[in-house]
């Protein structure tokens, strides 16, 4: 008979947990013994290896093993999304400078092996890195890989609106062979001559027509030959030397695909294809490919002769695409747009029109680009109904308020709600009116939109802080002032809040100085009183202010600057807000009111006097004015601290600009929501 102690430790952490009583056995139980020990170990639960962990090691070593022995495979860590980078070098062991990410992904399910789930997410990222991506698949049942560039994957794949995640399947071909890392070095190495390729010359095609019957060949053959011809020095046919750059077109009859090598390509389904369907895919496809490449003089070139041409493509995410390699030429962009139907389309309407409203071309191509496509959009929904019609000045209202021209957004706005009267009864549509109103001047017509808005939608602080300033510059001073106290109470953004008090105060100092609850607003008559540079009596402004125009820019500015002359800032302070509230883009307002404050020596009213300059006017508010101050002597300690406030404010101001504003289309009884980015 023996015994024995056993000791156990965690196996999470390797701590000492004690001594397991002693345990005796006999001899003829010593058969038992192994079967004891294997008992406690289960008992006691052995430290065990996650698959997953040596499903990941098993992927890598055999990618690296497929790998030719000159390349480099280097882990990334952390991965992001990315597990490693190869670096490729020649026979000779010298670098190529190429290299490219890889994504490694494993399955023990045999069914699995040929598949891979991705998240839309994932295929976006891979395509904002400088380095292509291949996305390699590992099946542990048969040590498969199979592979291709994420850039193919996303473009193959085919999504719906709000779908996460999609599952891509490989195909014989893209199993790894002997003569796959041959293809993906040619693939970099053409990937690095298109970044050189001059605009000047033409981009091989090679046609490829040996899928299709014989009897089918000729005329198809003809027809992308032709437009080869018409390309304008943009395309040419390949050699039978394969050249580093060139496209290809793959027909089959039912199917095309479209690409440079294996790094870009557009596949399409076609029913029934005619020689001009292929052609039209093909061309269209190129277009778009080239201009992804950088390729601009050809993507615009081919774009061209689809206009010359009148060709339209059924797909019009991609036609969307293509007029854009016509950026340089608007008339020409609305031209193709037109000829693909998206000036009926809603959604791609607003984008055509966007870019037509934002690139940077002459104020004649865009107004020329302008007339036709919107006379078309006009056309087109006049045919159909009131309703399309009444959505199609909405739209157009939309593209012109982009702009900032406020009289022909006004002018699409009253027809869009003559047509469909139904408009006045959404709030959206009654408050973008009245800003459009309010930002053109007409002051009272926009405070009786903000009133009908804030009816529709009573609980919305910032459309009260809205009507406060529709009130005020239209003289309802007293009831602005209520607007802006609501404002102030319920508006949970600090710099509302913060302008809210500001208006609050200047409106109590109109109704203590001039004793009523509206004052007038004429401001032709004002004019006419005034001189050129308003340089008039300190009695004459004061009268034109209280009789004429309580607001009249040029009145309150002098007296600003003559009273703050006399050493009177308090009074010369409120007098620079009321004209930068009438005025939000005058520099000289905002600089004198914060030196005013500065005066009074009152550091929240600072605060809030910065904060809402800035929020007008940018960092260039805040320059102006540091750099008067420090003309002025402030101490650099002391200018520091200002410094430290503006950085603060420009944050707060900037985090919360996206420069983009919405768009809603109309589609029958239902509208949809477009957010627009001005990033052109």
């Amino acid at each position: 008979m023996r015994s024995f102690d056993c000791d156990y430790r965690s196996p999470e952490s390797g701590h000492y947990l004690g001594v397991i009583a002693p345990v005796t056995v006999t001899a003829s139980d010593s058969g038992q013994i192994v079967a004891a020990q294997a008992a406690m170990r289960h008992t006691y639960r052995m430290p065990i290896r996650a698959r997953s962990h040596i499903l990941e090691e098993l992927s890598i070593s055999r990618f690296k093993d497929a790998l030719p022995d000159g390349w480099v495979y280097r882990p990334k860590t952390p991965d992001y999304g990315i597990d490693g980078e190869v670096e490729i070098f020649d026979e000779g062991g010298c670098s190529t400078g190429l290299s490219f990410n890889v994504q490694l992904r494993a399955t023990d399910d045999d069914t699995r092996a040929d598949r891979v789930s991705l998240e839309l997410d994932e295929l976006d990222y891979y395509r904002s890195l400088e380095l292509p991506t291949a996305v390699v698949r590992y099946g542990s049942p048969n040590n498969s890989i199979f592979w291709e560039w994420g850039a193919n994957i996303a473009s193959r794949l085919k999504t719906n609106e709000g779908q996460k995640t999609a599952t891509y399947r490989f195909n014989s071909g893209d199993l790894w062979s002997e003569t796959t890392p041959a293809k993906i070095r040619r693939t970099l190495e053409v990937r690095r001559s298109l970044a050189t390729f001059p605009p000047n010359r033409p981009v091989p095609l090679r046609i490829d027509l040996s899928a299709i019957p014989a009897s089918n060949r000729y005329q198809i053959d003809r027809a992308i030959a032709g437009a080869i011809a018409d390309s304008n020095g943009a395309l040419a046919r390949a050699a039978n030397t394969p050249s580093m750059v060139e496209a290809f077109v793959r027909v089959e009859p039912s199917f095309l695909a479209v690409g440079i090598d294996t790094l870009t390509s557009v596949t399409f389904d076609l029913q029934d294809p005619t020689p001009n369907d292929y052609l039209a895919s093909t061309f269209y496809a190129l277009s778009r490919i080239f201009l992804k490449q950088r390729l601009h003089r050809q993507a615009e070139s081919l774009a061209r002769l689809l206009v010359s041409r009148e060709i339209a493509h059924h797909n019009e995410d991609l036609a969307v695409d293509v007029c854009l390699a016509l950026s340089s030429d608007l008339p020409a962009l609305a031209r193709l747009a037109i000829i693909n139907g998206l000036h009926a389309d809603g959604s791609r309407h607003a984008m055509i029109a966007m870019t037509i409203g934002m690139v940077p071309q002459s104020e004649e191509s865009r107004r020329e680009a302008r007339e036709l496509f919107f006379d078309a959009t006009l056309a087109a929904a006049g045919s159909v109904g009131s309703g399309s019609e009444a959505a199609a000045h909405y739209s157009i209202g939309n593209a012109y308020r982009s702009e900032s021209d406020f009289s022909h957004a006004i002018f699409h706005y009253n027809r869009a709600r003559h047509l469909r009267p139904a408009y006045l009864q959404t709030d959206y549509f009654v408050r973008e009116l009245a800003g459009l109103l309010f930002m053109s001047g007409h002051f009272v017509a926009a405070k009786q939109f903000y009133q009908e808005a804030a009816r529709l939608d009573p609980d919305d602080p910032e459309l009260t802080f809205l009507l406060g300033d529709a009130l005020l510059l239209s003289g309802a001073i007293s009831e602005a002032r209520q607007h802006f106290e609501n404002a102030r109470v319920h508006c949970t953004a600090q710099r509302m809040q913060r302008e809210a008090e500001l208006k609050i105060m200047v409106c109590d100092c109109m109704v203590a100085q001039l004793g009523a609850e509206t004052l007038p607003r004429r401001k032709s008559d004002a004019n006419h009183i005034l001189g050129p540079d308003g340089a008039e009596s300190l009695e004459v402004l004061e009268h034109l202010l209280a009789n004429v125009d309580v607001l009249h820019p040029l009145a309150r500015y002098n007296l600003g600057i003559t009273q703050a002359r006399a050493g009177e800032h308090e009074s010369a302070l409120h007098h620079f807000l009321a004209c930068a509230f009438i005025q939000p883009q005058d520099i000289d307002a905002w600089t004198n009111a914060a030196i005013c404050v500065l005066n009074l020596r009152d550091e929240v009213l600072l605060l809030g006097v910065l904060s809402t300059a800035i929020h007008h006017m940018g960092a260039d508010a805040y320059d102006r004015f540091r750099s008067n101050i420090a003309a002025n002597g402030m101490e650099t300690d002391r200018l520091a601290i200002f410094d430290e406030i503006a950085m603060q404010l420009l944050e707060e101001s900037e985090s919360v600009n996206d420069g983009g504003f919405t768009i809603r289309m109309l589609d029958g009884d239902k509208y949809h929501a477009m957010s627009v980015f001005q990033s052109i």
